[in-house]
């Protein structure tokens, strides 16, 4: 362990001295050579804050593990030069920005090392390349936003599909192509890589020769005639305008926008049915520069991949699918749509969370347990004013399993959250015909509704969190015909038995996955964009920009439902508009 500590003191303090060599007469083997800078690279990192300090310690924590293990023997040197594999794996991490990453966030200055490189050389090349391969998988598996429910909105219950560091550079070490592994630890959703598709489109990149066009920035000055600048010397390039010498034969400076370069922009200008004025302003410049949709920007692709880097890596051969910003609900069956519908979403202040979890349960003509923030929020404020709320919607009031007469009790004074608030199935019900439970420490579920009007609309956050589906009844076919075989006539006749025991245990769960994607791409790369209802793109936005203090966290929803105080004052009862809001009453 001695050795290995050193060996990182090396990689993290290099100027200060010696720290790790290799020795002559076993050149496959790292070694220590100065205690001292290995305690003082410990403390350095120790002194370090925040989830980048953390996730730094962790991976030099890691990588002492990692090469004690192996008695110090390096992964990327071979016979006194790096690998083949170590190129391999350096080449692919400078392509990070075509996964949707930065390649400017891992630091590869020490793995430039030439073929009569220092023993010295190669020990700061190896550790440095597995230290960014470690960091590489990290920021690939979600790692820069590590805990989305605290950093950006308690609405957004995921987390990072992180690897453990020993099993990362475990595999590397013993990958036939590394650089294959590491594009691996990124989304191999078919949806994140069409997102991918999208993004590399948009850029310019073909993806099967690498080729990047040269493009034009699509902000900057005005140019014209006369005028000098660096992005003139891009235009020649897209135009193919090349400098004319002068009359002595002397080449001209090519950020300067002369004759040549003024025909070519009004050629360009004609072709693509432009003004022509040879100007090269906000409108020429955006055509130049390829920029897709403005609907459709980098930042936002940027945002959905990296949502996608929370995804359970395997969704399961049969799940459901419920897409916030876009208002559908689908049953995915081998990769296959075999049900879409449209969907209800939360209000903006009482928003559908993010999460996934299983389907466990079907129960047609269901109960509706009023939840505490209703309770506490809603239905209070109109009992304790003499209200009649309970019986205008058929809702019963129950302590310890008892009935109870609202009318007995002081609401002034009472805990409404000690008591159960329940409407029983019916026409009126608020919860329809049947509904779909997968439990959740956010109380959410999908279900019916009876207000079927509210699916006319183009957005639809009308509820209280949970997803209201336009036909349920299809939905359930969808998840029991493939969990017991049912039938549309099955279906039908147990809603006709009316309100018996008809909770349907599902014999297998089904993963439910209730996403925020904004974009959502084809094959072709083509993508299809949604408002960001709740904020949630702009936040990860921010938070891949390192804005962390720009973020707008929100309410914490999961917190508990604090008792209200009543004041005694004229009271009108508005409790009929707020279940109006709520269920369309």
């Amino acid at each position: 362990m001695r050795g290995i500590c050193l060996l990182l003191g090396f990689a993290v303090l290099l100027p200060f001295g010696e720290a790790l060599a290799i020795e002559p007469d076993a050149p496959e083997k790292l070694i220590s050579a100065d205690d001292a800078i290995g305690i003082q690279a410990r403390r350095l990192v120790e002194k370090r804050k925040g989830p980048a300090a953390d996730a730094d310690k962790h991976r030099l924590a890691a990588l002492t593990s990692f090469y004690a293990d192996r008695e110090s023997r390096p992964i990327w040197i071979a016979r006194g030069v790096l690998s083949l594999g170590a190129k391999a794996t350096i080449g692919e991490i400078r392509r990070a920005d075509d996964w949707g990453l930065k390649a400017s966030a891992f630091q590869l200055r020490r793995t430039n090392v030439s073929s009569s490189a220092s023993t010295q050389e190669l020990a700061a090349a190896e550790i440095a390349l597995s230290l960014a391969v470690l960091k590489y998988a990290h920021h690939a598996r979600g790692g820069r936003i590590i805990e989305p429910s605290k950093q950006l909105t308690t609405y957004i219950d995921r987390k990072p599909q992180l690897l453990a560091p020993s099993v990362i550079l475990g595999e590397i070490a013993e990958a036939d192509d590394p650089g294959a592994y590491l594009q691996d630890l990124n989304p191999q959703h078919p949806q994140f890589l069409a997102l991918r598709k999208a993004l590399l489109k948009q850029r310019g990149v073909n993806e099967e020769n690498g080729i990047r066009p040269v493009r034009l920035p699509s902000s900057g000055p005005q140019l014209s005639l006369g005028k000098r600048h660096p992005d003139v010397a891009i235009l020649r390039q897209i135009l193919d305008a090349p400098v004319e010498p002068d009359r002595e034969g002397a080449s001209q400076d090519p950020e300067v926008f002369d004759a040549t370069v003024d025909e070519a922009v009004k050629d360009f200008q004609r072709q693509a049915g432009l003004y022509v004025d040879g100007i090269v302003g906000r409108n020429t410049r955006s055509h130049f520069s390829g920029a897709g949709p403005a609907s459709v920007s980098e930042a936002m692709l940027l945002a959905n991949m990296e949502q996608w880097r929370w995804m359970p890596r395997d969704l399961g051969e049969f799940y459901v699918t419920a897409n916030i910003p876009e208002f559908h609900v689908r049953v995915v069956k081998n990769a296959q749509v075999v049900h879409d519908e449209r969907m209800i979403v939360g209000k903006t202040d009482k928003q559908t969370p993010v999460f996934s979890d299983t389907m466990e349960t079907v129960v047609f003509h269901p109960f509706w347990g009023v939840p505490n923030s209703i309770k506490v929020n809603e239905i209070l404020p109109s009992l304790a004013h003499g209200g009649r709320v309970l019986e205008r919607h058929n809702l019963r009031l129950q302590y310890r399993g008892r009935p109870v007469n609202p009318q007995n009790i002081d609401w002034s004074r009472t805990d409404i959250r000690k008591f159960h608030v329940y409407q029983p199935p019916g026409g009126s019900n608020v919860l329809g015909e049947v509904k779909f439970l997968f439990p959740n420490r956010h109380q959410v579920y999908m279900h019916d509704t009876p207000e079927k009007h509210l699916f006319k609309n183009k957005e639809r956050t009308f509820s209280h969190g949970c997803m209201r589906v336009r036909d349920p009844l299809r939905l359930a076919k969808a998840v029991l015909h493939h969990d017991r075989g049912w039938t549309m006539d099955k279906i039908n006749s147990t809603v006709d038995r009316g309100p018996q025991n008809n909770n349907i245990t599902l014999k297998n769960k089904v993963p439910v996955h209730v996403t925020y994607f904004t974009a959502v791409a084809d094959e072709d790369g083509n993508v299809q964009a949604f408002r960001d209802i709740y904020g949630h793109e702009k936040r990860i936005r921010l938070a891949l920009a390192g804005r962390w203090n720009e973020i707008r966290k929100g309410r914490d929803h999961l917190a508990p439902v604090k008792r209200r105080r009543i004041v005694r004052q004229q009271y009108n009862d508005p409790i009929s508009d707020l279940f109006k809001q709520a269920f369309g009453f």
